[in-house]
């Protein structure tokens, strides 16, 4: 649901490029949320598994 702020309903997916949706999930596991007390999944998953996602092949950019 969320990475249709990006990619509208209107908008076929089959057309959208690997590197712009990885670009929007990068944007929306930066995002602080409200269910994580304000921090980014990105935080609480390094917080939980001393992992940086954002260091992980299917995140780069």
């Amino acid at each position: 649901g969320l990475l249709r702020q990006y990619f509208p309903k209107t908008m076929s997916l089959v057309n959208v490029a690997c590197n712009e949706v990885k670009i929007a999930v990068n944007k929306l596991n930066s995002r602080p949320r409200k269910c994580l007390g304000f921090k980014t999944p990105y935080q609480v998953f390094f917080e939980r598994t001393g992992i940086d996602a954002r260091q992980l092949g299917v995140v780069r950019l």
